[in-house]
């Protein structure tokens, strides 16, 4: 008896020398970029005349963080900070897609389920190509819709200075052909993404206000997210300049909200990053990761693939997830990495400026995921040699992940490796 005793007290005490270890753990050390680092790739753009005024969030396992720069407004001395409101623009198709996941694991809906059904017989009853339609089909941009409704005597179709209606949309749909024998491929479409968002709301019984508070932003403590800006964001809204550098101001989306009529903080996006990387505890958790899986490929040569609404790159064996948006007067950009637990997210109130900002965006997320490979002691010659086995290696619940993290326990790598971690995951598990 006195050698089992023996064993179960010596790994008793490794269990509590990992704890105390991993609390002073290369993360805790503080975030995975300082400000020097962050000010030397987006100061620039503000310095150059790009943009008015841009703000940026940056997150980790252990840290995040607000940086601004630039004003909200020209000829104020007033920097932009994590409850700067800006419009999101294209950013707004990331919370469609998770609201499609959300209303599939609910049971409502299969994603390969036509939209037709849905639609009001006004539009289905020509036969036309909406009815054979799916879910999927319009979230990976898939459908053969145009990127806009066309208008007579307009070349540039719906845009927030000329916001779609529902009837110009129904009327435009009821008539949409496709050829019957050739399957559409990838073409970006905003209509898509409006008929998206406006068939969930019908299967859900619910404005697309509604159902964006109860699932998302109400859950995760969104309070400054929504299709309009209320009075309290109305006070913190940034001033948005043209490509003319023109002060400008979108109208209110109609049908098209959930393609890119959402504003937000960079304080809230925050949030929704942290819930993306399973870093919250909340049932719309289950969801995002659910919208984050690549389903349909959109570029074999650069590995480039569509998740519901989201843009899934696969680089060195390590996922980027991103979208980013642009319309007259915002600018904006989110990415995050859930194997390295990092992420970004990059609101301007200047644009669309090219795409300076999402580059500018994409370096600090590749310095994070660069530094974090790096203090957990993985190079990224590692990554590339074993980036299919990393793909493949079962994710650790987010449950188990949440209910460590609350505890101080970061020692989900370590108990990965080592040998006997069996009997110390029983360990743990007994001692909750």
């Amino acid at each position: 008896m006195k050698r089992p005793l023996i064993h179960i007290m010596l790994c008793l005490g490794f269990v509590g020398l990992l704890t105390h270890f991993s609390c002073q753990d290369p993360w805790a050390r503080g975030q995975t970029l300082d400000e020097t680092e962050v000010t030397s790739i987006i100061k620039p753009l503000v310095d150059e005349g790009l943009y008015v005024g841009i703000a940026i969030g940056l997150i980790d396992r252990n840290d995040q963080a607000v940086y601004g720069f630039g004003s909200v407004r020209k000829g104020e001395n007033v920097t932009p900070d994590s409850d700067t409101v800006f419009a999101l623009a294209s950013v707004s198709k990331v919370f469609t897609g998770t609201l499609l996941a959300d209303t599939v694991l609910r049971g409502r809906i299969k994603l390969d389920d036509p939209i037709g059904p849905f639609l009001p017989a006004r539009v289905t009853e020509h036969r036309g190509a909406v009815n054979r339609i799916t879910f999927l089909d319009l979230a990976t941009h898939t459908s053969g819709l145009p990127r806009m409704v066309p208008r007579k005597r307009s070349t540039i179709g719906w845009t927030p200075r000329k916001p779609m209606t529902r009837e110009e949309m129904y009327a435009f749909l009821s008539t949409f052909r496709l050829p019957p024998s050739k399957k559409p491929g990838f073409l970006y479409s905003n209509l898509a993404i409006a008929l998206l968002g406006h068939t969930l709301a019908l299967v859900n019984h619910q404005s697309y206000e509604a159902m964006l508070q109860q699932r998302i932003c109400g859950p995760l403590k969104m309070n400054s997210t929504r299709d309009w800006p209320n009075e309290q964001m109305g006070r913190h809204l940034a001033q948005g300049y043209d490509k003319a550098n023109q002060p400008f101001t979108p109208r209110k989306l109609l049908v098209g909200k959930g393609a890119g009529g959402l504003y937000s903080t960079t304080g809230d996006m925050l949030k929704f990053l942290a819930a993306n990387l399973g870093m919250v505890d909340a049932d719309i958790v289950k969801a995002m990761q659910f919208a984050q899986v690549p389903r349909r490929l959109v570029n074999e040569q650069k590995n480039a693939y569509m998740g519901l609404t989201w843009h899934v790159h696969k680089a060195q064996g390590r996922d980027i997830v991103a979208k980013n948006g642009g319309i007259p007067g915002f600018q904006s950009y989110v990415a995050f990495n859930v194997q390295e637990q990092v992420g970004v997210v990059a609101l301007a109130n200047s644009g669309p400026v090219g795409r300076r900002l999402d580059r500018a965006a994409r370096r600090l997320l590749q310095r994070m995921m660069d530094k974090s490979a790096a203090q957990r002691g993985t190079s990224l010659h590692e990554n590339r040699q074993k980036g299919q086995k990393l793909a493949r290696r079962r994710p650790v619940p987010v449950e188990r992940r949440a209910h460590r993290r609350r505890n101080g326990f970061k020692i989900c790598e370590f108990l990965e490796e080592f040998p006997g971690r069996s009997f110390l995951q029983k360990l743990l598990r007994a001692g909750r």
